[in-house]
């Protein structure tokens, strides 16, 4: 573990001493179950079968991990989105994992949920990731990242590193432009369905941030509390991702992303139906 973290800054492991940690475990094991149970009822092959409980499950943990993100001061506020995942699991399939780690990583990276600065190997992973999606389609990707670099370089001390990787990622993205466009016809999966989930996850972004809470939630690190204006950031940058691929992709995206947006309802929802004072 200490291995790890001096490698990753971005990783934040599951800590069992927390409740609501041991239930969104139990959860998700609940979920890979059920999903295995219903593919095999449908007469899929048992590997085929086991591979989309198991992609859904995780799918399902990462639409906790990125409500976390998005509100990081109410942690049952994390659950909201969970229901409304776990059947679109089982109507849409498993989502594309790659761009819900994106997704997450993507916000810890401008909230600082960890307390800590991204460190080399997390800023190439984020490049990796946002060159792999651009060849699945994903166009918005490396722009997207080359600002949320900047976000992080314009608030720390020596943002050197996230400077040059912005950079980076603005090269890439052209070079993926003139020699790697993906041959894609972006209108043609834009249906009825991905025009309300663009509308609910602008709604749910503007919600959060007319609810940001008395209170101030700490990193992980415990020296300090979080910037209220990198949570916003965060959630303004994720949110603008989603909805340009929902977007350009159409129901490809909603495919891959529909845990995200639940994140965003889910957390949107309960902000506005709390009755704490934080």
């Amino acid at each position: 573990m200490v291995i790890i973290s001096k490698l990753t800054a971005l990783g934040r492991p599951v800590v069992f001493s927390y409740s609501t940690n041991r239930l969104v475990v139990l959860l998700s094991l609940t979920v890979l179950a059920g999903i295995l149970l219903y593919r095999l009822a449908l007469a899929d092959p048992f590997l085929e079968a086991i591979g989309a409980a198991a992609v859904s499950a995780f799918a399902f943990f990462l639409c906790w991990a990125i409500s976390r993100e998005l509100d990081p001061i109410r942690e049952w506020s994390a659950f909201a989105g969970l229901p409304l995942t776990m059947v679109a699991a089982f109507i849409l399939g498993p989502p594309a994992l790659i761009s819900l780690v994106f997704v997450l990583l993507l916000g810890r990276l401008i909230n600082g949920s960890t307390g800590r600065r991204a460190t080399p190997l997390d800023l190439a992973i984020l490049l990796v990731l946002g060159t792999v999606l651009f060849n699945n389609g994903v166009l918005t990707g490396l722009p997207v990242l080359a600002a949320a670099f900047g976000i992080d370089a314009a608030t720390a001390s020596t943002g050197k590193n996230q400077t040059a990787a912005a950079l980076l990622a603005l090269v890439l993205f052209a070079l993926m432009l003139l020699f790697f466009y993906p041959e894609h016809d972006y209108a043609a999966g834009f249906n009825v369905y991905t025009g309300p989930a663009a509308l609910a996850v602008v709604i749910s972004t503007a919600i959060l941030a007319l609810r940001p809470g008395k209170t101030r939630a700490f990193d992980d690190t415990g020296t300090g509390p979080l910037d209220n204006r990198r949570i916003f950031l965060a959630r303004v940058v994720v949110a603008i991702f989603i909805v340009s691929e929902l977007f350009l992709n159409g129901s490809g995206a909603l495919v891959m992303f529909y845990p995200a947006c639940f994140a965003y309802l889910g957390t949107a929802v309960y902000n506005l139906a709390r009755r704490d004072d934080h």
